[in-house]
Protein backbone atom coordinates (compact mmCIF):
# COMPACT_ATOMS: atom_id res chain seq x y z
CA UNK A 1 0.00 0.00 0.00
CA UNK A 2 2.64 2.50 0.71
CA UNK A 3 4.77 1.15 -2.11
CA UNK A 4 1.59 2.57 -4.40
CA UNK A 5 1.47 6.05 -2.67
CA UNK A 6 5.03 6.18 -3.12
CA UNK A 7 4.67 5.53 -6.78
CA UNK A 8 1.90 8.05 -7.26
CA UNK A 9 3.66 10.84 -5.79
CA UNK A 10 6.74 10.30 -7.51
CA UNK A 11 3.99 10.48 -10.48
CA UNK A 12 2.57 14.03 -9.34
CA UNK A 13 6.35 15.41 -8.66
CA UNK A 14 7.52 14.17 -12.07
CA UNK A 15 3.93 15.75 -13.82
CA UNK A 16 4.81 19.30 -11.52
CA UNK A 17 8.06 19.15 -13.06
CA UNK A 18 8.05 18.43 -16.89
CA UNK A 19 9.33 21.28 -19.18
CA UNK A 20 6.18 20.96 -21.22
CA UNK A 21 4.19 22.06 -17.89
CA UNK A 22 6.84 24.69 -17.16
CA UNK A 23 6.70 26.19 -20.94
CA UNK A 24 2.51 26.54 -20.54
CA UNK A 25 2.95 28.30 -17.51
CA UNK A 26 5.58 30.84 -18.40
CA UNK A 27 3.61 31.42 -21.59
CA UNK A 28 0.34 31.93 -19.66
CA UNK A 29 1.90 34.17 -17.25
CA UNK A 30 3.14 35.96 -20.38
CA UNK A 31 -0.09 36.55 -22.28
CA UNK A 32 -1.55 37.61 -19.00
CA UNK A 33 0.88 40.27 -18.68
CA UNK A 34 0.51 41.69 -22.35
CA UNK A 35 -3.30 41.43 -21.61
CA UNK A 36 -2.91 43.57 -18.43
CA UNK A 37 -0.37 45.80 -20.00
CA UNK A 38 -2.66 45.83 -23.40
CA UNK A 39 -5.66 47.19 -20.95
CA UNK A 40 -3.22 49.39 -19.02
CA UNK A 41 -2.55 51.18 -22.20
CA UNK A 42 -5.74 51.12 -23.81
CA UNK A 43 -7.68 52.42 -19.93
CA UNK A 44 -4.89 54.95 -20.03
CA UNK A 45 -5.11 56.46 -23.86
CA UNK A 46 -9.19 56.69 -23.15
CA UNK A 47 -8.50 58.66 -20.17
CA UNK A 48 -6.08 61.02 -21.67
CA UNK A 49 -8.05 61.17 -24.48
CA UNK A 50 -11.36 62.56 -22.62
CA UNK A 51 -8.57 64.28 -20.27
CA UNK A 52 -7.65 66.23 -23.44
CA UNK A 53 -11.15 66.18 -24.99
CA UNK A 54 -12.91 67.60 -21.94
CA UNK A 55 -9.40 70.15 -21.39
CA UNK A 56 -10.06 71.67 -24.95
CA UNK A 57 -13.84 71.71 -24.69
CA UNK A 58 -13.77 74.19 -21.95
CA UNK A 59 -10.63 75.98 -22.95
CA UNK A 60 -12.67 76.65 -25.91
CA UNK A 61 -15.72 77.97 -23.80
CA UNK A 62 -13.09 79.59 -21.58
CA UNK A 63 -11.84 82.11 -24.48
CA UNK A 64 -14.07 84.80 -25.36
CA UNK A 65 -15.43 83.74 -28.46
CA UNK A 66 -16.88 87.63 -28.27
CA UNK A 67 -13.34 89.24 -28.33
CA UNK A 68 -14.20 90.10 -32.19
CA UNK A 69 -17.81 91.54 -31.76
CA UNK A 70 -16.55 93.74 -28.58
CA UNK A 71 -13.30 95.23 -30.47
CA UNK A 72 -16.19 95.94 -33.00
CA UNK A 73 -17.63 98.63 -30.44
CA UNK A 74 -14.30 99.38 -28.11
CA UNK A 75 -11.01 100.83 -29.36
CA UNK A 76 -10.86 104.04 -31.31
CA UNK A 77 -9.94 103.19 -35.32
CA UNK A 78 -8.16 99.51 -33.52
CA UNK A 79 -9.59 96.61 -35.50
CA UNK A 80 -8.97 92.77 -34.25
CA UNK A 81 -7.74 91.48 -37.23
CA UNK A 82 -6.93 87.83 -36.08
CA UNK A 83 -5.78 85.76 -33.38
CA UNK A 84 -3.93 82.60 -33.48
CA UNK A 85 -4.51 79.70 -30.55
CA UNK A 86 -2.01 76.92 -29.17
CA UNK A 87 -3.44 74.12 -26.91
CA UNK A 88 -1.84 73.32 -24.29
CA UNK A 89 -3.24 70.15 -21.40
CA UNK A 90 -3.95 72.83 -19.11
CA UNK A 91 -4.01 76.19 -20.77
CA UNK A 92 -4.18 77.75 -24.36
CA UNK A 93 -1.99 80.70 -25.76
CA UNK A 94 -3.44 83.36 -27.83
CA UNK A 95 -1.50 85.59 -30.23
CA UNK A 96 -3.65 88.51 -31.14
CA UNK A 97 -2.83 91.27 -33.39
CA UNK A 98 -4.96 94.64 -33.92
CA UNK A 99 -4.87 96.94 -37.14
CA UNK A 100 -5.67 100.26 -37.89
CA UNK A 101 -6.86 102.13 -40.83
CA UNK A 102 -5.30 105.43 -42.06
CA UNK A 103 -6.34 106.48 -45.32
CA UNK A 104 -6.32 103.88 -47.67
CA UNK A 105 -4.24 101.55 -45.90
CA UNK A 106 -3.78 99.40 -43.12
CA UNK A 107 -0.76 99.31 -40.20
CA UNK A 108 -0.49 96.60 -37.35
CA UNK A 109 -1.32 98.64 -34.38
CA UNK A 110 -0.36 95.99 -31.51
CA UNK A 111 0.31 92.36 -30.62
CA UNK A 112 -0.32 90.86 -27.74
CA UNK A 113 0.10 87.17 -26.18
CA UNK A 114 -2.24 86.11 -24.01
CA UNK A 115 -2.53 82.92 -21.45
CA UNK A 116 -5.90 81.27 -20.39
CA UNK A 117 -5.93 78.73 -18.38
CA UNK A 118 -8.30 75.45 -17.67
CA UNK A 119 -9.07 77.39 -14.39
CA UNK A 120 -8.70 81.09 -12.88
CA UNK A 121 -8.24 84.31 -14.37
CA UNK A 122 -6.49 84.99 -17.66
CA UNK A 123 -2.59 86.32 -17.95
CA UNK A 124 -1.51 88.72 -20.78
CA UNK A 125 2.05 87.61 -21.37
CA UNK A 126 3.14 90.17 -23.53
CA UNK A 127 1.90 93.58 -25.21
CA UNK A 128 3.78 94.92 -28.08
CA UNK A 129 2.43 98.08 -27.23
CA UNK A 130 3.83 98.18 -23.82
CA UNK A 131 2.26 96.87 -20.59
CA UNK A 132 2.91 100.26 -18.34
CA UNK A 133 2.04 103.82 -20.75
CA UNK A 134 4.36 106.20 -20.81
CA UNK A 135 2.79 110.10 -21.17
CA UNK A 136 5.39 112.99 -21.88
CA UNK A 137 4.46 116.42 -22.26
CA UNK A 138 5.21 117.54 -25.65
CA UNK A 139 6.16 121.49 -25.98
CA UNK A 140 5.53 121.91 -29.31
CA UNK A 141 1.90 120.73 -28.68
CA UNK A 142 1.43 121.93 -25.70
CA UNK A 143 0.08 118.79 -24.40
CA UNK A 144 0.42 115.28 -23.07
CA UNK A 145 1.33 112.70 -26.06
CA UNK A 146 1.23 108.87 -25.09
CA UNK A 147 3.02 106.70 -28.18
CA UNK A 148 2.59 102.95 -29.05
CA UNK A 149 5.47 101.83 -28.01
CA UNK A 150 5.22 98.63 -31.10
CA UNK A 151 5.26 101.32 -33.58
CA UNK A 152 6.56 104.49 -31.96
CA UNK A 153 3.09 106.02 -33.48
CA UNK A 154 1.17 108.66 -31.50
CA UNK A 155 -2.42 107.53 -29.26
CA UNK A 156 -5.19 109.71 -30.17
CA UNK A 157 -7.09 111.23 -27.05
CA UNK A 158 -10.40 112.77 -27.45
CA UNK A 159 -11.76 116.11 -25.58
CA UNK A 160 -15.00 115.90 -23.91
CA UNK A 161 -18.16 118.47 -24.86
CA UNK A 162 -18.83 119.88 -21.26
CA UNK A 163 -15.70 119.47 -19.50
CA UNK A 164 -13.03 122.43 -18.98
CA UNK A 165 -9.67 122.51 -19.89
CA UNK A 166 -6.82 125.06 -20.12
CA UNK A 167 -5.73 123.92 -23.39
CA UNK A 168 -7.66 122.73 -26.62
CA UNK A 169 -5.56 121.22 -29.30
CA UNK A 170 -5.96 122.33 -32.82
CA UNK A 171 -3.66 119.61 -34.81
CA UNK A 172 -5.64 119.03 -37.72
CA UNK A 173 -3.84 122.72 -38.43
CA UNK A 174 -0.71 120.88 -38.92
CA UNK A 175 -1.96 117.67 -40.53
CA UNK A 176 -2.69 119.76 -43.55
CA UNK A 177 0.67 121.46 -43.92
CA UNK A 178 2.53 117.52 -43.82
CA UNK A 179 4.05 116.17 -46.78
CA UNK A 180 1.52 115.38 -49.67
CA UNK A 181 2.64 111.56 -49.89
CA UNK A 182 1.42 111.29 -45.74
CA UNK A 183 -1.47 109.61 -44.71
CA UNK A 184 -2.89 111.06 -41.30
CA UNK A 185 -4.86 110.42 -38.46
CA UNK A 186 -6.90 112.49 -36.80
CA UNK A 187 -9.11 112.58 -33.68
CA UNK A 188 -11.90 115.07 -33.83
CA UNK A 189 -13.97 116.73 -30.54
CA UNK A 190 -16.67 117.82 -30.93
CA UNK A 191 -18.29 120.71 -29.00
CA UNK A 192 -21.77 119.31 -28.67
CA UNK A 193 -22.95 115.93 -28.78
CA UNK A 194 -24.60 115.12 -32.26
CA UNK A 195 -26.89 112.02 -33.79
CA UNK A 196 -25.79 110.59 -36.50
CA UNK A 197 -27.96 112.16 -38.56
CA UNK A 198 -26.73 115.52 -37.68
CA UNK A 199 -22.85 113.66 -38.15
CA UNK A 200 -23.36 112.87 -41.08
CA UNK A 201 -24.91 116.49 -42.35
CA UNK A 202 -21.86 118.59 -40.76
CA UNK A 203 -19.23 115.90 -41.42
CA UNK A 204 -19.94 113.82 -44.52
CA UNK A 205 -18.92 110.11 -45.10
CA UNK A 206 -15.88 110.46 -47.06
CA UNK A 207 -12.34 109.83 -44.90
CA UNK A 208 -14.38 109.13 -41.81
CA UNK A 209 -13.06 106.21 -40.01
CA UNK A 210 -15.01 105.89 -36.99
CA UNK A 211 -17.16 107.72 -35.25
CA UNK A 212 -17.02 107.77 -30.84
CA UNK A 213 -20.34 107.43 -28.96
CA UNK A 214 -21.36 109.20 -26.06
CA UNK A 215 -21.60 106.34 -23.44
CA UNK A 216 -21.56 109.27 -20.37
CA UNK A 217 -24.40 110.64 -18.20
CA UNK A 218 -24.62 113.67 -16.09
CA UNK A 219 -23.11 112.31 -13.14
CA UNK A 220 -19.81 111.00 -14.61
CA UNK A 221 -19.32 114.43 -15.93
CA UNK A 222 -19.85 116.48 -12.93
CA UNK A 223 -17.58 114.23 -10.90
CA UNK A 224 -15.13 114.58 -13.66
CA UNK A 225 -15.23 118.18 -13.64
CA UNK A 226 -14.89 118.10 -9.65
CA UNK A 227 -12.12 115.41 -8.90
CA UNK A 228 -9.96 115.71 -12.14
CA UNK A 229 -7.28 118.55 -12.04
CA UNK A 230 -5.34 118.38 -15.10
CA UNK A 231 -6.43 117.74 -19.13
CA UNK A 232 -4.45 114.50 -19.31
CA UNK A 233 -6.41 112.76 -16.94
CA UNK A 234 -9.76 114.27 -18.26
CA UNK A 235 -9.49 113.42 -21.92
CA UNK A 236 -10.36 109.66 -22.94
CA UNK A 237 -7.87 107.75 -24.76
CA UNK A 238 -9.00 106.28 -27.79
CA UNK A 239 -8.13 102.87 -27.01
CA UNK A 240 -10.43 103.15 -24.19
CA UNK A 241 -13.71 105.03 -26.20
CA UNK A 242 -16.62 102.99 -27.35
CA UNK A 243 -17.73 104.09 -30.94
CA UNK A 244 -17.61 101.61 -34.24
CA UNK A 245 -16.42 102.00 -37.82
CA UNK A 246 -17.64 103.12 -40.87
CA UNK A 247 -16.54 103.45 -44.63
CA UNK A 248 -18.28 105.28 -47.09
CA UNK A 249 -19.32 102.71 -49.16
CA UNK A 250 -22.01 102.09 -46.67
CA UNK A 251 -23.28 105.40 -45.51
CA UNK A 252 -23.66 105.56 -41.40
CA UNK A 253 -27.20 106.65 -40.74
CA UNK A 254 -29.55 106.55 -37.87
CA UNK A 255 -29.70 102.91 -38.56
CA UNK A 256 -26.77 101.97 -37.14
CA UNK A 257 -27.79 103.31 -33.28
CA UNK A 258 -29.75 99.69 -32.64
CA UNK A 259 -26.93 98.11 -33.94
CA UNK A 260 -24.64 99.45 -31.66
CA UNK A 261 -26.48 98.82 -28.93
CA UNK A 262 -27.88 95.72 -29.52
CA UNK A 263 -24.12 94.60 -29.49
CA UNK A 264 -23.50 95.99 -26.42
CA UNK A 265 -26.62 94.20 -25.04
CA UNK A 266 -24.69 90.86 -26.09
CA UNK A 267 -21.63 91.55 -24.24
CA UNK A 268 -22.79 93.46 -20.89
CA UNK A 269 -22.97 90.09 -18.77
CA UNK A 270 -19.63 89.50 -19.28
CA UNK A 271 -18.11 93.44 -19.05
CA UNK A 272 -18.90 95.88 -16.41
CA UNK A 273 -17.68 98.58 -18.93
CA UNK A 274 -20.16 97.28 -21.31
CA UNK A 275 -22.89 97.53 -18.48
CA UNK A 276 -21.39 100.93 -17.47
CA UNK A 277 -21.64 102.63 -21.14
CA UNK A 278 -25.48 100.99 -21.97
CA UNK A 279 -26.35 102.55 -18.48
CA UNK A 280 -24.85 106.16 -19.73
CA UNK A 281 -26.25 105.90 -22.67
CA UNK A 282 -30.09 104.98 -21.53
CA UNK A 283 -29.94 108.11 -19.72
CA UNK A 284 -28.18 110.41 -22.10
CA UNK A 285 -30.17 109.68 -25.21
CA UNK A 286 -33.52 110.79 -23.86
CA UNK A 287 -32.85 114.08 -25.06
CA UNK A 288 -32.91 112.62 -28.21
CA UNK A 289 -34.98 110.24 -28.74
CA UNK A 290 -33.43 107.19 -27.72
CA UNK A 291 -30.75 107.90 -31.02
CA UNK A 292 -27.04 107.65 -29.33
CA UNK A 293 -24.83 110.71 -29.16
CA UNK A 294 -21.59 110.74 -30.91
CA UNK A 295 -18.89 113.12 -29.51
CA UNK A 296 -16.56 113.22 -32.11
CA UNK A 297 -14.67 111.05 -34.76
CA UNK A 298 -11.75 109.48 -36.41
CA UNK A 299 -10.79 110.82 -39.81
CA UNK A 300 -7.57 110.02 -41.93
CA UNK A 301 -6.10 110.45 -45.14
CA UNK A 302 -3.64 112.51 -47.05
CA UNK A 303 -3.32 116.65 -45.99
CA UNK A 304 -5.44 117.38 -48.94
CA UNK A 305 -8.54 115.02 -48.22
CA UNK A 306 -8.08 116.69 -44.57
CA UNK A 307 -8.42 120.07 -45.56
CA UNK A 308 -12.59 119.66 -45.46
CA UNK A 309 -12.34 119.40 -41.95
CA UNK A 310 -10.59 122.48 -41.37
CA UNK A 311 -12.55 125.18 -39.42
CA UNK A 312 -15.34 123.83 -39.25
CA UNK A 313 -17.53 125.57 -36.01
CA UNK A 314 -18.53 122.21 -34.43
CA UNK A 315 -15.34 121.14 -33.79
CA UNK A 316 -13.90 121.68 -30.23
CA UNK A 317 -10.28 119.86 -30.47
CA UNK A 318 -8.49 117.83 -33.04
CA UNK A 319 -4.94 115.53 -32.34
CA UNK A 320 -2.46 113.87 -34.52
CA UNK A 321 -2.84 110.41 -34.72
CA UNK A 322 -0.89 107.69 -36.61
CA UNK A 323 1.58 109.16 -39.45
CA UNK A 324 2.65 106.62 -42.21
CA UNK A 325 3.68 107.00 -46.01
CA UNK A 326 1.40 106.81 -48.97
CA UNK A 327 3.80 105.09 -51.16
Amino acid sequence: MSDNNKTKNENEIDFMSSLSLQRAVKKSKRIQTIKYMLIAILTTSVLLAILFIGSHYILTKRINNQDHLYHSIHGANIMLSDTSYSYNLFSVEAETTYTKNVGDQSIVWDKQTEKIPLFGRSEILEKGSGMVEVNSIDDELKRYVRYNNFNNERKIDFYYPTLSYDYLPHELDIAVTLDENKLIEVALSFKEPMTLTEAAEKLGHDHVNWLWVDTTNVAQMEKMEQTLDSDSVKTKGGGGAFGFAVRPEVPYSEEFGPLFIQTLEQLKENRSTVKEALKGMKENTQATNGNIRLNGAVVSGTPAELEKFQNLDFIRASVLGATIDKY
